[in-house]
């Protein structure tokens, strides 16, 4: 396809007669005029003759990725630090026992057909959200899906659901999808994580991206050419002082050798997971070694370090950008829990789908000896996870919902002092039923479509027992507290918790109204691995919480 002088002229932020007169000095006849066309190759030989010349002339400023914006800091560039000395307080006893609990049950499934499409869309929605992260090209919420679950071809989205060209978006996510895919194959060769390989990943995950967004020292924005899989050799930084200061050039080579020298040695001393690729990824991205692409990378190399231990990779999606930069932000200052809590909620609702798939395996077409042999054995797995592990988890389901009731029964009466001058029947009341009582499968319609919204599947066969705030005013609000089972898991039992409005019907029923908000980030979750009061001294922190939250969807609604 052609290229016109004054398209060059336009990208590289520079006149026409600039292009004209470097054109004229490497003898391209053909521009003649800005208004002149030449071929694609000439064309392309042209823009990166300018670029040398204008990188000899200008400090270019980098217009940095979605983690190095940040206003409120103000220091300058020193070399990376290790891990805190408080680093035993960063890792969650919560998400490891998870961990463990799907490990401990995941080798049948991994066998299954629906487990593999599982991980496969897990690496497309990766590959795409990646670089909506990055604002390098939006794509719609149903274009989105349909690529995660179709595949990642150009035909399945329009130009309405992408702000630019279908091909060159596909492009850019095939890169980044064959990024992720080859973590998977330098896993299993076995290398040790070098500087070599850092690049070479650099490489793949910008094959097609020619140029980056940057503004040079006159203010004027322009898009000089990428240097793929090399350090950078001008500096990325924000133009106020206020603001964050990455490695300078001169020493990125050295502080990527002390960077990968202390995860080995991290590695070595069993550092947990989820802290050491919450730790890797912001001392990366404090480096910021490449000219762009190191938000990208930085979720890459986080993401290795889970494949490596058995978890999955980390999807961080457009809709976990905010919490992202902010926790982002508590690392620069020197906090790095917020980044780890933020990476474990992410593999928490990872490991939750992958329960959930157990139930799906079910219904897979196999020859009518293979159901039955896998029947009988679905049959010996259940009785010996009943009898090892059920005992154990139901017995803290069981302290939990004791717990949780009669915190509620408390709740109640203070909200009743607060209310009942207000109207006479205005009250407040808490029920509950524990497992095996005959009210224990009470508000199967709400834990449903709760699951639902949160990506897993409520098995209420294994377990039910819930509790209850009910509050009575011009509307009936009623708050939530549902245990059940995750999957087809004995060992992993949940607490959902959630908020909604009800409404009296004609014939004497009453019936949810609106929607059920949820009063948590994913229901709280307990294993047969973990400490009973350990779990007992969480789950009262996240009852308040959802206590706190629940209360104040219910304030809201006071005018309805």
């Amino acid at each position: 396809m052609p290229i016109r002088v004054f398209d060059i002229a336009k990208k590289l932020g520079v006149d026409n007669k600039t292009v004209l007169s470097k054109a004229k000095e490497l003898g391209i006849r053909a521009a003649k005029n800005p208004s002149s066309s030449i071929d694609k190759i000439t064309g392309e030989w042209l823009e990166e003759s300018l670029v040398a010349d204008i990188a000899k002339f200008r400090e270019v400023k980098l217009k940095p990725d979605l983690e190095t914006a940040s206003p409120q800091l103000d220091y300058e560039w020193k070399p990376i630090e290790d891990l805190p000395t408080n680093r035993a307080d960063l890792s969650s006893s919560q998400i490891i026992a998870l961990v463990k609990a799907w490990q401990d049950q995941a080798e049948e499934l991994k066998q299954k057909q629906s487990y593999q499409t599982f991980l496969m869309q897990l690496r497309r929605q990766w590959a795409i959200e990646t670089g909506i992260l990055e604002r390098l090209y939006t794509i719609s919420d149903g274009a989105t899906k349909t690529l995660i679950e179709k595949g990642l071809d150009a035909a399945f989205i329009s130009h309405e659901d992408t702000n630019k060209p279908p091909g060159e978006v596909l492009n850019i996510i095939r890169d980044q999808h064959q990024a992720i895919d080859g973590l998977y194959d330098f896993i299993s060769g076995n290398r040790p994580l070098g500087t070599s390989y850092v690049k070479e990943l650099h490489s793949v995950l910008t094959a097609h991206q020619r140029t980056y967004e940057a503004v040079d020292t006159l203010g004027k924005r322009v898009t000089p050419l990428l240097p793929r899989g090399e350090w950078k050799s001008l500096p990325n930084s924000l133009d106020s002082k206020d603001s964050v200061r990455f490695c300078p050039p001169i020493h990125v080579d050295s502080e990527m050798e002390r960077l990968l020298k202390l995860h080995a040695e991290h590695e070595a001393a069993g550092v947990p997971p989820n802290v050491e690729a919450a730790w890797l990824h912001h001392r990366f991205t404090l480096i910021h070694p490449f000219t762009d692409g190191n938000g990208r990378m930085a979720r890459c190399l986080a993401t290795l370090v889970f494949l490596k231990a058995n978890w999955f990779p980390l999807v961080v999606t457009r809709n976990d950008r905010e919490p992202y930069i902010a926790a982002l932000r508590h690392a620069d200052k020197g906090n790095l829990k917020p980044l780890v809590e933020l990476f474990d909620n992410i593999q928490s609702k990872a490991i939750r789908q992958a329960f959930s798939l157990s139930e799906e395996t079910i219904q897979e077409t196999v020859a009518m000896q293979g159901i039955l042999k896998a029947a009988k054995e679905k049959f010996q797995k259940l009785r010996e996870e009943q009898e090892a592990l059920k005992k154990q988890v139901l017995k803290i389901a069981d302290t939990l919902q004791a717990e949780a009731f009669q915190r509620l029964k408390e709740v109640a009466q203070e909200v009743s002092t607060t209310i009942k001058s207000e109207g006479v029947s205005f009250r407040a009341r808490a029920a509950g039923a524990a497992y095996g009582d005959e009210k224990d499968d009470y508000h199967n319609f709400q834990i449903i479509q709760y699951a639902k919204a949160s990506n897993y599947f409520a098995n209420r066969s294994i377990y039910r027992a819930w509790a209850t705030l009910t509050i009575h005013t011009k509307i009936r609000t009623e708050i939530l507290f549902a245990f059940h089972g995750i999957g087809n898991s004995t060992g992993v039992l949940v607490c959902s918790a959630m908020a909604y409005n009800r409404e009296m019907n004609k014939d004497g029923t009453d019936s949810v109204i609106g929607t059920i908000e949820p009063l948590s980030d994913g229901p709280f979750s307990f294993t047969y691995t973990e400490n009973p009061s350990e779990v007992a001294r969480r789950f009262r922190r996240w009852l308040e919480h959802s206590l706190v939250q629940g209360l104040n969807y219910w304030q809201k609604n006071i005018s309805v």
